[in-house]
């Protein structure tokens, strides 16, 4: 009956959502990827917002349901029939008039075969971007392996019409590839390889921030980004992208650029007890931008102690073993201790122990605050810690909580804290 009864809503609500398109006149942007979508959009946002009104997706809503809403501007109704009864109500009366939002702003997240048809069956943008290909969501049901992915996300650029434009990341293997192969749409790329149309240099990260060269059509632009994390680059290139194509220069997305933040849970710099600092980094976590989060824990600040606490990375099927020892690997050279939180990330432990990191400088969990527990008595002044883990089972925000200098600031900084999430979780 559930079942009949969410492809009845979904109906509904796809019907009234394709219906409100057919009236919009302004630009439709959306983004998919493997990582780095929640933060792309949230660039775009920032940098276009400055000269234009725009629509974005909420939070996480990214699903089909949640591209729906977003269009139809209501919430959900999750299981009350009484609340859907009133949203499909609203959801009617917004589909006959129009949205006068100059841009709408989608994320679109697939985590299995045939979702994206189910997206670019209600949308067509003009402008798709792809921000990443990589290993995630190859649990049971979920993708097969990494062609499949790309697969499954290239399907946003291949939906556009001759008119649309596709943003690529062309560090990726399987983005650059696919560049070169489609010439039927105009695409321009990021990254750091030179061929691309907008590529960085110099870059230097620092607690402070992320500062780099921008270099387009033979010009260099400083660019300075109050976030932490070498990664954040590839948030901010598609923005400026973006802001180009819609008419403005690059010196003024640049400068709308310093205006950026990051969601919680996303490499925020947080205070700790006893005068450490964390990278708190908490609200997921996949092999590349777990491997990028290292790096950043490496590169900066070299002179503090470096703490990696890393929990179990999710839905990564029979490679689960293989892509947490890979991990692992690394860990050595970035950090003086590490921590694991949950069943799969004890492959970090072994890994980094087979590397040579000493075993009474690894330690495992089976959850979060059994882990921040064992750390108050091992944190030291001075300490860096970084601390990333994927959402289901792991939790490490409640990590966070324990060791953050003012938990009274946890609603305000930490991932996952609103009170209906936070009752899930009990």
């Amino acid at each position: 009956m559930k079942k009949i009864l969410k492809k009845l809503v979904i109906g509904l609500l796809k019907a009234m959502a394709k219906h409100r398109l057919h009236k919009y006149k302004g630009k439709i942007i959306a983004i998919t990827g493997s990582v780095g979508k929640s933060s792309a959009k949230d660039a775009i946002y920032t940098i276009l917002n400055t000269r234009f009104r725009v629509k974005k997706t909420k939070k996480n809503m990214d699903s089909d349901f949640g591209l729906l809403l977003t269009i139809l501007d209501i919430e959900s109704g999750f299981n009350s029939a009484t609340k859907w009864s009133w949203y499909l109500i609203k959801g009617f009366m917004h589909c006959v008039t129009r949205d006068h939002s100059d841009v709408l702003l989608f994320e679109l997240g697939v985590d299995q075969p045939g979702e994206m048809d189910f997206l670019t069956s209600v949308l067509k943008p003009d402008i798709a971007i792809v921000t990443q290909i990589s290993p995630v969501h190859l649990g049971p049901g979920q993708f097969k392996d990494i062609n499949e992915i790309f697969e499954e996300k290239i399907k946003l650029v291949k939906a556009m019409d001759s008119r649309g434009i596709a943003i690529l990341n062309i560090d990726n293997p399987y983005l650059e590839n696919f560049r070169k192969k489609n010439r039927k749409k105009t695409t321009l790329t990021y990254g750091k390889d030179k061929e691309a149309d907008f590529w960085v240099s110099q870059i230097k990260e620092s607690l402070e921030g992320l500062d780099f060269i921008l270099h387009h059509d033979n010009k260099r632009y400083d660019v300075h980004l109050n976030v932490v994390g070498e990664c954040q680059f590839y948030a901010i290139m598609p923005a400026v992208i973006c802001g180009v194509m819609m008419g403005m220069n690059v010196e003024d997305c640049v400068e709308a650029a310093k205006k950026f933040s990051l969601p919680a849970g996303r490499m925020s710099v947080i205070p700790a007890i006893h005068g450490a600092t964390i990278l708190d980094s908490s609200y997921n976590s996949s092999p590349d931008a777990l491997k990028e989060a290292l790096n950043t824990l490496k590169n900066i600040e070299p002179e503090r102690r470096k703490i990696a606490v890393l929990g179990s990375m999710n839905e990564l099927g029979e490679e689960s073993k293989i892509l947490h020892k890979s991990v692992g690997e690394m860990v050595p050279e970035c950090a003086e201790m590490l921590i694991t939180v949950g069943a799969e990330a004890v492959h970090f432990a072994s890994a980094a122990k087979e590397k040579g990191m000493g075993e009474d400088v690894v330690f495992s969990f089976r959850n979060a605050l059994d882990a921040a527990e064992f750390f108050k008595n091992k944190i030291k002044k001075g300490d860096l810690i970084l601390v990333k883990g994927s959402q289901q089972n792991v939790k490490l925000e409640n990590f966070v909580k324990e060791l953050m200098e003012e938990p009274e600031k946890a609603r305000e900084l930490l991932v996952r804290q609103e009170r209906a999430v936070l009752a899930r979780l009990e």
